[in-house]
């Protein structure tokens, strides 16, 4: 062939080499996500002991008042119109974290994070203006206000033109929401959930730090971030630990909850992922992952995760259609707890309130009886005294109609064993 006819028969092969290295590459992609699936850990079979005895955790001491302002203006804005009273009457409380000190921190005993809520109006998203970073403190668990020196809210609104429409065409909004905290090692870590927020926006919020530049590359619809302080007052800029992208999760899911714990050794986050995907073992509506990180900022990809086992689901009893839909998670003296919020997770709400409880973080027996049976949401429990036979708790119930009620419980530690016992 001369080379004129091969110059030829080259430049017509060319389109067809395109769309054989487009083919390749979209095949090369879907293999990817398929095979971004979290380890299934085999199960560990009910020994059919229950918690024996008279339960103490349904009963509400009080009512909280928190006497705090939501505000939903965007940076460097400071309308009025948009600073809202949320003490009582005027409940509009989600998603609350607690941490407790027996002889009191920086002045409190009670120290929580949570996010005001004031529902969705209308076709508007006007409610998540205010679903932002905002930290209470009390020395009696009811009584709440805002510790000295601390902004209101901790992280302002995302505004407009840090947004991202969720698909081509739909309305932008951006919002903060399911803030979770720990304390460890002399301070707190806190974390919480940016949605349809720009990778930009966040590093220009954030650190000016290599992790930011690498984690904040590309847009994701969801990106959990960390802030750090000693002293509950002072915090550092934020920074990424993971997103919604590829490796960290099959892309766009919701990366629902994410609740994070020190066992002394590394960190520990526990998150729901809807069904959604070939990723999950079976057909439950949601399941629940663990990753882990030795410096609280670089967790476990996907892939490395592995999917939280339930020995038992007295949920599924009530209804067959509910599965965890928001949870928060407590370490203490070797015990790995959950507070799920149970509930049609298809239709996006939960309704009953359920404690877990495990050695390993992986296995989690269930007490049979809720702690509330209907219009529950993300809610705490946390430990306040703990000895060689008894954990002491107080818990922060949270009802969808936006209010705070104030429990206290005992667990022992012989029948907690004894449920988890081979």
């Amino acid at each position: 062939m001369n080379m004129v006819r091969m110059s030829h028969y080259v430049g017509k092969l060319k389109p067809l080499l395109f769309v054989l290295i487009i083919f390749m590459n979209s095949n090369s992609c879907s293999q990817q996500e398929e095979n971004l699936v979290a380890e299934n850990i085999p199960a560990i079979s009910d020994n059919n002991v229950e918690y024996g005895g008279v339960v103490n955790y349904l009963t509400d001491i009080g009512t909280l008042n928190i006497n705090v302002a939501a505000n939903g203006n965007y940076p460097g804005i400071n309308d009025p119109a948009f600073v809202k009273d949320i003490n009582t009457p005027n409940f509009a409380y989600c998603h609350p974290d607690v941490q407790y000190f027996s002889n009191g921190f920086n002045g409190y005993k009670y120290w929580m994070i949570f996010t005001p809520f004031l529902g969705v109006i209308g076709n508007v998203r006007e409610s998540e203006r205010y679903e932002n970073p905002t930290i209470a403190v009390s020395n009696d668990g009811i009584n709440w206000s805002n510790p000295s020196g601390v902004a209101t809210p901790l992280q302002r609104a995302p505004s407009m033109n840090e947004a991202f429409p969720e698909k081509e065409g739909a309305a932008k909004y951006a919002f903060w929401s399911d803030v979770d905290w720990t304390f460890e090692n002399g301070k707190f870590s806190l974390y919480y959930r940016g949605s349809f927020i720009k990778g930009s926006a966040l590093k220009n919020r954030g650190a000016k730090s290599p992790n930011n530049v690498e984690k904040l590359k590309y847009n994701a619809q969801r990106t959990i971030v960390r802030q750090t302080s000693k002293d509950g007052v002072h915090w550092t800029p934020l920074e990424a630990a993971y997103t919604s992208n590829p490796p960290y999760s099959p892309k766009n899911n919701h990366i629902l909850s994410p609740s994070i714990v020190y066992n002394g050794s590394e960190y520990v986050s526990f998150e729901v992922e809807n069904n959604i995907s070939p990723n999950f073992p079976g057909n439950d509506p949601s399941y629940i992952i663990q990753r882990t990180s030795k410096n609280g900022l670089d967790f476990s990809n996907f892939k490395q995760s592995k999917v939280v086992n339930f020995i038992n689901k007295p949920w599924t009893k009530v209804n067959s259609e509910y599965a965890p839909w928001h949870i928060q998670a407590t370490y203490v003296d070797g015990y790995y707890f959950l507070c799920i919020a149970a509930g049609e997770v298809k239709k996006y709400t939960s309704e009953m309130l359920y404690l877990a409880y495990s050695k390993d973080g992986l296995n989690f027996k269930v007490l049979s009886k809720p702690f509330v049976e209907q219009n529950t949401y993300r809610s705490c429990f946390f430990p306040m005294n703990v000895n060689s036979e008894t954990i002491d708790f107080g818990a922060i119930i949270a009802y969808k109609s936006g209010v705070f009620k104030y429990r206290e419980f005992q667990l022992n530690k012989k029948k907690l064993d004894a449920c988890l016992s081979k």
